[in-house]
């Protein structure tokens, strides 16, 4: 039977974070996430050792998406791992998300776990800004706990030549060393400036002062002024709400998720299988009704909030 948990939870940065139900589900039932926000996630034998010896440490984040499957959200090598054990079941943590709170989700959990090289943030961050349009710097950094200028940074990196590119992905460069080349703005000189780096082991201090020798007058850093997070009683309030929501949400799916594979096996049972089908179209109908009271509460919640 599943738990409900409250915000914190000694399970991990999963339960911490994004309040839910923490239950096991059937590894059959579990499909991978599209979205990877790490380059080449390929499962190594020390993950799989490290579960055969020590089990699933931290259970994987997932949500039950349109289609009444659950879908990674966050713990897609763990899964791998798990499968390739064998395992049957795994241990969840199942949360009601949306595409863009879905990758918000796996981006905090993998940045709480240091999991990210430099250049696997910035394809995130360059996602989430620009290719999806979700929010400006500023927002995405209050939601992952980084600076604005850090998020704008490491998006910043990827106007680097592709041979210093290279050197940062196989660790030949570090990402100091890196954001130091970006105040020069002729690409052929960060190419220049990155093999010195390389023949002669320069620190990022060293890159600085070499940097300054060569830097052009009028040279324009792209920076971003950060904007703090108003965390006053009625933002907090409206956020305990819309996760209470969201957790009532995320039971009802898992409970019509549920009676979707117990109608599975009484199909030839018509009684059994009407009542099910109208009890499961009921779900149906109160998950609807939240999403829409969900979303009067916040749009009520801002009207009032501007109001102040």
């Amino acid at each position: 039977m599943a738990k409900y948990y409250p915000d914190i939870h000694r399970s991990g940065i999963s339960s911490t974070l994004f309040p839910g139900i923490s239950d096991e589900l059937p590894i059959s039932r579990i499909k991978h996430s599209n979205v990877s926000l790490r380059s080449g996630s390929a499962i190594g034998d020390d993950l799989v050792l490290s579960i055969r010896q020590k089990g699933l440490l931290h259970p994987i984040l997932v949500r039950v998406n349109n289609k009444s499957q659950f879908e990674v959200v966050a713990g897609n090598r763990r899964l791998h791992a798990c499968r390739a054990l064998k395992w049957k079941k795994i241990s969840c943590h199942i949360v009601e998300m949306d595409d863009r709170e879905a990758f918000e989700a796996a981006l905090i959990e993998n940045i709480q776990r240091k999991s990210l090289s430099a250049l696997d943030e910035a394809r995130a961050f360059k996602s989430y800004v620009s290719d999806y349009g979700w929010g400006g710097l500023s927002e995405l950094s209050d939601k992952i706990g980084k600076s604005a200028s850090y998020v704008a940074k490491r998006i910043k990196l990827l106007d680097l030549p592709a041979d210093v590119l290279n050197s940062l992905s196989d660790l030949t460069l570090n990402t100091s060393v890196a954001e130091e080349l970006l105040f020069i703005d002729d690409k052929k000189g960060q190419s220049k400036l990155a093999e010195l780096v390389r023949q002669r082991h320069l620190s990022s201090k060293n890159v600085r002062e070499i940097v300054k020798e060569i830097h052009k007058d009028g040279y324009l850093f792209l920076d971003s002024t950060d904007i703090a997070y108003n965390n006053d009683t009625h933002i907090d309030k409206t956020e305990r709400a819309r996760r209470s929501i969201d957790k009532s949400i995320a039971t009802l799916r898992i409970a019509m998720s549920r009676i979707s594979a117990i109608i599975e096996g009484n199909e030839s049972n018509w009684v059994v299988y009407e009542i099910l089908m109208q009890h499961k179209n009921m779900l149906h109908e109160q998950i609807d009704i939240l999403i829409k009271e969900k979303m009067k509460y916040l749009r009520e919640s801002a009207s009032n909030r501007l109001s102040y």
